[in-house]
Order: C-alpha cells, then structure tokens, then sequence
C-alpha cells in the first residue's frame, strides 16, 4: 500500500485503497476515526453546491470534492485551525448568503462552540435549497475543548428536536459516533494524555514518547474492534443526516 499525494498536515490520509486517520495530525485518533466512517456513509447525500460551516482546514476535502460541483468553507477569523482552507471569514448565526443557495451543508463538530445552536440550524436550513441535505455532527459525552468557546453537548434525541422539530428538516438518520466502550477508552487515552505531559513525565519523556504513549492504544484498539459498541448510552456524539 502505497501512500497517494495529501496535503501537508492533513488530518484525512488517502491511501491506495481507504482514508485514514493521520497519526501525526492529532492525538484523538480514534474518535475522528469514528466520524471519518459516518462521513463516508453520508457522502451519498452529498451533490451540487456544498457549504462547509466551520471548515477549518476541510479536513475531508478529498472524500467529498468528487461528488460536489463546488466546495465553500466558511470559519471566523480567530479559528485556532490554519486559514489557508477558509474561503470567507462568517458567523455561523448569520450566513453571508442569498436563501436556495446550496444543495448541501456540512457542520461537523462546531455547533457546540455557537452561543445559539437552533438559530445556525436555521441559517443553515434557509440556504438550502429544497431538496437539499444537511449533514451535521455533535458531541454528546466529550471532553471540554476549544475553551472558553465550548458551550454544549448534544443527545440523539436533543438534535433530532432541533433539526427536525424546531428547525423544520426532515431527519434520514442520526448514528451515534461509538459506543459506550469507544467512550471509556476514548476517556482512558485523554486520562493519560494528561498524566505523560504534566509533572516530572512532561519534563523528562521525549515529544515523540509522549505521542506515542497516546496514539499506541488507540491504533491497537482500532484493529482489535473494527464494530463499535452497540450500547450507546455513553457515546462520543452524534451525526445527522437531514434534507430540506
């Protein structure tokens, strides 16, 4: 297997044959191999115009490209991802858009860090054009990140209210991302994430020991459980796929 051409510091690798997790690009490998899966599944939804809300580097660039006709991100300025992605600086609570505009809208992992979840969902809604989908994921049970700008999590049941009830979608599924047994390990990894760089470990393990003592568990857990828990009660979040 012989790696394909990407784009420096991605977090998406394509390979021969798959997409994968770059090791070097984050230390939570396995809960965005988690959602790298569902985003796969939901590519058939996806077509025509896309907007990305909360692109960040648009890290899953290369999957979607192929099946879209254009590809528009939009982040705010003080994004603590590399800009160089981002094709206009916007809040979400107020798209730079005329309504009908797009045939997709992609949020993944942002609607926790807008001060007002349902009037993005919203904004998102009226720049759709009918027919068109939304894929949206949040997390439910994750660790606080991105502070201070991390405001909620979000249950199955709280999402399929704001985008279906309140926000006026018709819902095609919602998938939880990982089991209660992704989200115990999940939280044993970012336990001792915390232990190898604080104290007398921070000062004495090399860089690349510390990495390793994260992601090693992790890459080992992938193999091992290619199924994710069925028992969702503690799952890291959610993704829905939903059309106008």
């Amino acid at each position: 297997m012989h790696p394909l051409k990407n784009r420096p510091n991605a977090l998406v690798l394509q390979t021969a044959n798959r997409y994968k997790i770059s090791r070097k690009a984050t230390n939570s490998v396995l809960a965005n191999d988690l959602l790298l899966r569902e985003v796969q599944k939901a590519v058939p939804y996806m077509r025509g115009r896309l907007l990305d809300v909360g692109c960040g580097e648009k890290p899953y660039k290369d999957i979607l490209s192929p099946h879209v006709s254009s590809y528009v991100g939009i982040d705010l300025p003080q994004t603590i991802h590399a800009q160089c992605e981002i094709d206009a600086f916007a809040n979400a609570h107020h798209l730079p858009f005329k309504k009908d505009t797009f045939d997709t809208v992609l949020c993944l992992e942002a609607l926790e860090h807008v001060e007002r979840p349902l009037d993005v969902i919203r904004e998102m809604y009226a720049v759709l054009r009918k027919g068109g989908a939304l894929v949206l994921s949040a997390p439910q049970n994750y660790c606080l990140h991105n502070d201070p700008a991390d405001f909620y999590r979000f249950t199955k049941q709280g999402l399929a209210e704001l985008v279906g009830n309140q926000a006026g979608f018709t819902i095609r599924y919602i998938h939880s991302l990982g089991g209660t047994r992704e989200f115990l390990f999940d939280a044993l990894c970012k336990w001792l994430f915390l232990k190898v760089h604080a104290g007398i470990l921070g000062r004495i393990l090399p860089r690349s020991l510390k990495k390793s003592i994260v992601i090693a568990p992790q890459i080992v857990y992938l193999a091992v459980f290619r199924n994710t828990d069925i028992n969702v009660l503690f799952s890291l979040g959610n993704i829905v796929v939903a059309v106008k």
